[in-house]
């Protein structure tokens, strides 16, 4: 019994976070064009709408008694200490570093350049995840080269400002 009622609150936990998530999406205006389906928000609306949709049915999946087995536990624990776990925590934390933090350095009116804010990402991300002996010049080289391209490409070739 208590097994189903930790899992009843972590499903209704994770329904209050989407429907927080899916508001949000909707409170995204887009001013520059007046088609739905042009707009900005389009995007986080339907991963907001699936969430919801695959939340309900772990709720009402969970209302009916749905419990993991001895085995799921044993497989949850192992990928949880296994290096591909810790692989993805090492990953959504650069990314996190390079949303939250490096591009919105500021120190008085300079702001970190997008360029070199994608550098440090690329940069950190593959140091961290090459293989083998790839040399840290070569990872460099191909990092500028990247963050140059794709800044260029946005600003110039797209006419879209980079933050």
């Amino acid at each position: 019994m208590v097994k189903k009622q930790i899992n009843f609150f972590g499903a209704l936990g994770l329904l209050v976070f989407t429907a927080s998530y899916l508001a949000a999406a909707f409170r995204i205006k887009d001013f520059s064009t007046t088609k739905w389906y042009e707009s900005a928000g389009l995007f986080p609306k339907i991963i907001g709408t699936l969430l919801l949709f695959f939340c309900l049915v772990y709720l009402f999946k969970n209302l009916r008694g749905a419990v993991l087995s001895a085995e799921d536990k044993k497989n949850i624990v192992a990928y949880l200490k296994s290096a591909v776990f810790l692989r993805l925590l090492v990953a959504v934390g650069l990314f996190a570093l390079y949303v939250f933090v490096l591009l919105r350095v500021h120190f008085g009116d300079f702001q970190l350049p997008y360029e070199a804010a994608t550098f440090i990402y690329l940069f950190l991300n593959m140091v961290i995840f090459r293989t083998g002996k790839f040399a840290v010049w070569r990872i460099a080289v191909i990092s500028a080269v990247v963050s140059v391209a794709v800044g260029f490409c946005f600003t110039y070739g797209a006419k879209i400002p980079l933050p």
